[in-house]
């Protein structure tokens, strides 16, 4: 851990921060605003040009660019653990203990893809969590010796059934204007053994390397019309988000996958939204992806860009790729306060989707004043911890009443 990669460029920090709420009841809000204050502490520890991504139940994503050396992301862990390390935490008047581990890899020695790399950062938390450690640096021999990652390889074959299964929790979208909530995004969980809940990239990375995405896609779409039928028999009228990668667009099954699931739970195309990750890989001249967008367009399901603004993921994708949806990165929303020029760039996605008749949709909104800015602007539907975190079907059908309920008696969502 002493060296200094040779050509190193951008750092990656998965870190795994669970405070033991097992020991009082927090209230959502509590909850939220636990998340909150933990994010903003992680934000003070990080160099000016660094991001952080909230990814939900504890887990945070650090991004390191331009590192001088891989010394700055052991520093970076040891100045985590001097904060979180240090139980309990004090909130609320409450002591919350704290179970803490990190995990870092750099580009390009560990990956230039960026999933790549994120899944790297994640095998080496598992690794320092296996040997009892705090934080480490990936190394290649992780994923052939530790027994950690060989036993969730082994449990994920069983994760699509039986007791422990995969689950598709849903995080509900607002309208930022009325407040209705008439939209959800599906987002994966693996809860391996009871309280242990395994970082969704890692849970992903484990199905692209065991070679398990086409059996993963089936389940997925699945579940995202049972769904969707439960809420329809719920009376809630909601369309429902599942993310796509950009190489399963290179699938040309999976038009077909999607409409089975449908037909098997009477559920019509335009309640199923399909927001493309990893739109730069997305070569839509060539005859495979063109002809899955042409029948997924056919099929009548919507369509929407995951993380628009980074990358290339820019204007020119709204032309090929035909969507409905553009969905603000969270980069630009999380300091749409504080920055000018986030606050520029979210603007000028907001009012060029809408001249092309594509609506949009920010993520990663966590306060209300941030709601706000953003319907000031324009944006038509708000996603993040200001309403809730992700949730499971009962729990988000329960939350959906008591939202509609505080909208119509004000107060009386808790």
């Amino acid at each position: 851990m002493d060296g200094s990669p040779q050509g190193a460029e951008l750092g990656v920090i998965a870190a795994s921060i669970q405070p033991n709420i097992s020991i009082c009841r927090l209230s959502l809000e509590q909850g939220r605003r636990l998340e909150s204050e933990m994010g903003v502490i992680l934000k003070r520890l990080l160099r000016s040009g660094d991001s952080l991504f909230a990814l939900g139940r504890g887990e945070w994503l650090i991004v390191l660019p331009a590192l001088p050396s891989r010394a700055v992301l052991t520093l970076a862990m040891l100045k985590i653990e001097q904060v979180f390390g240090e139980s309990p935490f004090q909130f609320d008047g409450l002591e919350l203990p704290i179970q803490f581990i990190c995990g870092a890899a750099v580009s390009p020695e560990h990956g230039e893809d960026p999933s790549y790399l994120v899944q790297s950062a994640w095998i080496a938390a598992l690794d320092a969590q296996q040997r009892g450690e705090r934080g480490a640096i990936y190394d290649k021999s992780m994923e052939r010796t530790s027994p950690r990652l060989a036993v969730l390889e082994r449990d994920l074959h069983g994760a699509f059934g039986g007791d422990r299964p995969l689950q598709l929790f849903l995080q509900p979208k607002v309208h930022a204007i009325d407040g209705e909530c008439d939209a959800a995004e599906g987002l994966l969980r693996w809860e391996r053994v009871p309280g242990e809940w395994v970082a969704p990239p890692v849970v992903l990375g484990l199905i692209d390397r065991l070679g398990m995405r086409h059996r993963f896609n089936r389940w997925l779409f699945q579940h995202a019309a049972q769904a969707l039928a439960r809420l329809d028999a719920e009376g809630f009228d909601i369309t429902l988000s599942i993310n796509l990668s950009a190489t399963d667009l290179y699938d040309a099954e999976v038009p077909d996958l999607i409409g089975q699931a449908l037909s098997t739970w009477g559920m019509p195309p335009r309640k199923l939204c399909l927001e493309i990750t990893e739109t730069d890989m997305v070569d839509d001249a060539r005859e495979g992806v063109a002809d899955v967008l042409c029948r997924l367009r056919l099929l009548g399901v919507k369509l929407s860009i995951d993380d628009f603004g980074t990358g290339f993921s820019g204007m020119s994708r709204l032309k090929h790729l035909s969507v409905q949806e553009v969905k603000i990165d969270r980069s630009f929303v999380v300091d749409l306060l504080s920055s000018e020029r986030d606050r520029e760039i979210a603007s000028s996605i907001i009012e060029l989707s809408h001249r092309l008749g594509v609506m949009v949709t920010a993520e990663g909104v966590e306060d209300a004043e941030t709601a706000a800015a953003l319907a000031a602007l324009g944006c038509n539907h708000l996603q993040g911890f200001h309403f809730s975190p992700a949730l499971a079907l009962d729990d988000f059908v329960a939350w959906l009443r008591r939202y509609d309920a505080s909208r119509i008696h004000p107060g009386s969502l808790s």
